[in-house]
C-alpha cells in the first residue's frame, strides 16, 4: 500500500471514498473547504497539532460527504453577469434586477425587485459595484439585530466586542480573542436562518475559540438545527430565471 503524504487523510465514509488536503496558512482557525474539483481541502493554522486536525474532520465527515454528493449532482453555476433581469437574492427572496440610465447612482428595493440606477447600466461591473454597495450599507443594521436575537440563547450572553462588515472571498464570518466579529457583507443575500447559523457559529467561538468538541457542543445546545441549515450558505444566490 502506497503510503499518503503527511498533508493527505484518505476516507472512506458512507459508501463514498475521498481525500482531504490539509493547506497550512496564517491563519487562526480551522475550515473545510470543497472546491468546484470536488477536492477536499481543510485550511489550518501553521502550528495546529495534527490531532485537532483529524478530530476537526471526524466531526464533519457527515457534512463533507453530504456536499460531495450535493455538488456532484449539480452542474456549475456560470457567473453572474448582473444584466436586467437576473435575479439576485436579499434576504433570501428572489429580486429581479431592473436597470435604468440615469445620475446620481442608487439601489432601490422594491417588491421583488432591486431597481439599479446608474451611468452605464450595461456595463455589469458597475452594477455589480453599484449592489454590492448596497449589500454593505444594509448589512451593518441586520447583522446587529441578528448578533442581538442570537444571544438571547445562550445562558451566559457572549461578550461582543466590535462588529466588522466587509466582503470576504472564502469566509462568511470569523472572530478575533478579543470578541470582535466581523461579517461577510454578502451574507445579506441569504436566508434569515443562515445569517442566525454564522452569527451563532461565531458567538460560539467567544466561548471555545478552536473547533473542539466544546465548541460543537455549545452549538448543538443553542441552535440544535444548525447543521440542517448549513446548505443554505452553499447555494447561489442569484439565478437567470426563477422556476
Amino acid at each position: 500500500m502506497t503510503k499518503l503524504p503527511s498533508n493527505l487523510r484518505q476516507y472512506h465514509h458512507r459508501q463514498r471514498d475521498f481525500q482531504v488536503l490539509i493547506k497550512r496558512s496564517r491563519r487562526k482557525t480551522l475550515a473545510i473547504h470543497i472546491l468546484q474539483t470536488l477536492q477536499v481541502e481543510v485550511r489550518a493554522p501553521l502550528h495546529c497539532p495534527v490531532s485537532e486536525i483529524d478530530r476537526f474532520l471526524d466531526m464533519r465527515l457527515d457534512w463533507i460527504v453530504s456536499s460531495l454528493e450535493h455538488m456532484a449532482s449539480h452542474p456549475l453555476t456560470p457567473e453572474p453577469t448582473f444584466c436586467d433581469g437576473e435575479w439576485h437574492d436579499y434576504l433570501g427572496v428572489p429580486h429581479q434586477l431592473q436597470l435604468i440610465r440615469g445620475k446620481p447612482d442608487t439601489v432601490l428595493l422594491g417588491t421583488g425587485s432591486l431597481l439599479v440606477r446608474c451611468a452605464a447600466p450595461s456595463d455589469g461591473e458597475q452594477v455589480q459595484r453599484l449592489l454590492e454597495r448596497f449589500w454593505r450599507q444594509r448589512a451593518p443594521d441586520i447583522f446587529q439585530q441578528q448578533i442581538s436575537a442570537s444571544q438571547q440563547r445562550f445562558a451566559l450572553t457572549p461578550a461582543v466586542g466590535e462588529l466588522r462588515v466587509r466582503k470576504m472571498k472564502a469566509r462568511w464570518g470569523s472572530c478575533s480573542r478579543a470578541g470582535d466579529i466581523c461579517l461577510n457583507s454578502l451574507l445579506v443575500q441569504k436566508a434569515p436562518v443562515a445569517i442566525d447559523l454564522v452569527v451563532t457559529h461565531e458567538l460560539c467561538h467567544l466561548s471555545h475559540f478552536a473547533h473542539n468538541k466544546a465548541f460543537y457542543g455549545l452549538m448543538d445546545t443553542v441552535m440544535p438545527t444548525w447543521r440542517e441549515h448549513e446548505a443554505l450558505l452553499n447555494q447561489p444566490s442569484w439565478r437567470t430565471a426563477l422556476s
